[in-house]
């Protein structure tokens, strides 16, 4: 079922609630945590290009779909000598008490390698924004979940992305012990 909704988000129109962080990264390392309600349906946790985030959330699915293929319909190799960029947004994907992860590619890929794990109870997210990598961890045992990397090209916020109702708490600093309830969907309000 997690693989079914993660393949949702590029394939169909659905009502996504996508809130991002106010203070945007654009130097050093950060770190912050978050615990997502294991009965949460589907929540993706990342990070991504201020920029690109908005944008995502407003192009028309089928844009993005698999389905849409930019090729020019010539076969020049043209395309086969660009340089592939990181992407603008990482995620990991949690849902139903489960993390989807796959095996050395983008979570956003059809991966049939993808596994799941159990969902931990605190998910620690790592960016190093001069090496361009977003790293995500098991925040009680710091197990590094998924490593990946990500455009840094201009300022970086902290995402969230809700599908179907869903609940997290971030831990905003990690040294002052502070936390914020996010909530979307059916379980309660934003605050």
């Amino acid at each position: 079922m997690l693989f079914a909704a993660e393949r949702l988000m590029t394939s169909c129109h659905l009502s996504i609630d996508l809130v991002i962080g106010d203070v945007a990264i654009t130097q050093g390392k950060s770190y912050w945590a978050c615990c997502v309600d294991p009965s949460s349906y589907l929540v993706k946790v990342g990070v991504g290009l201020e920029s690109k985030l908005q944008e995502w959330f407003q192009v028309p699915q089928d844009v993005v779909s698999p389905r849409y293929d930019p090729d020019s319909g010539h076969d020049s190799g043209a395309e086969d000598t660009t340089v592939e960029a990181p992407p603008p947004y990482a995620f990991l994907t949690i849902g139903m008490g489960k993390i989807l992860l796959s095996h050395g590619s983008a979570l956003t890929s059809r991966d049939p390698n993808g596994c799941t794990v159990p969902l931990p109870p605190r998910i620690g997210i790592c960016l190093d924004y001069e090496q361009g990598k977003v790293s995500f961890y098991d925040a009680v045992s710091f197990r590094e979940l998924w490593e990946c990397g990500v455009d840094c090209s201009g300022p970086v916020c902290p995402a969230f992305c809700f599908i179907g109702g869903g609940a997290l708490h971030l831990q905003e600093l990690v040294d002052n012990k502070q936390e914020r309830k996010v909530t979307i969907g059916g379980f309660a309000k934003l605050d």
